[in-house]
């Protein structure tokens, strides 16, 4: 008799680890606070509600530039609850930061993340090490973001993207983006 509940726990336990299932929490819904929501929308020169929600977390940054500093921008270390979430507005998708009231806001284009990590991988440092200077949206007249390379096929098309400048050691570095910073093309880099 004693052996019934032994098998049936070792039974239990094998079945368990054959079918490879997991427990997954459910993913927690983050309602943004309304002061939030108004910076996003005073911030991006829209209303609220043209604003699509992708992905709302809570967490705590190490600095009051949010994790995301400019160039020859000083960051307090402290403490800062807030959010993190992706948005999409117009096609293009974009990264925010905010502290709990949204008084502190950061808003970038996700394309400048993959320009930063491009440009971190082109120079072997960590990505934290390339500061952006500037983004400007622009429409570029080609598929190629206006920089016609030797055989490479150009759609003769407007391409909505980004000119983004970014900063490492001195040196300044301007890229071109897609609007998702799929391609990303370093146009040039200056001291």
């Amino acid at each position: 008799m004693k052996k019934l509940p032994l098998v049936f726990l070792i039974f239990s336990m094998v079945l368990i680890a054959c079918t490879g299932q997991k427990a997954t929490p459910e993913p927690i819904k983050v309602e943004l606070p309304e002061g939030v929501v108004d910076s996003l929308s005073r911030n991006l020169k829209v209303e609220a509600g043209q604003i699509e929600f992708n992905k709302i977390t809570q967490l705590d940054y190490s600095n009051t530039c949010l994790g995301i500093p400019a160039v020859d921008e000083q960051c307090a270390e402290m403490l800062i609850r807030g959010y993190q979430g992706i948005i999409s507005l117009d096609g293009a998708q974009y990264e925010f930061r905010s502290d709990q009231t949204g008084e502190r806001m950061r808003i970038v284009p996700i394309a400048l993340k993959a320009a930063q990590s491009v440009l971190a991988n082109r120079l072997n440092v960590e990505p934290e090490f390339v500061r952006w200077v500037s983004i400007e949206k622009v429409d570029w007249p080609d598929s190629c973001l206006g920089l016609e390379q030797p055989g490479m096929n150009c759609n003769m098309v407007i391409t909505p993207g980004f000119r983004i400048l970014l900063e490492s050691g001195g040196i300044v570095f301007v890229f071109r983006t897609d609007l998702t910073g799929k391609q990303t093309v370093l146009e040039m880099f200056s001291d």
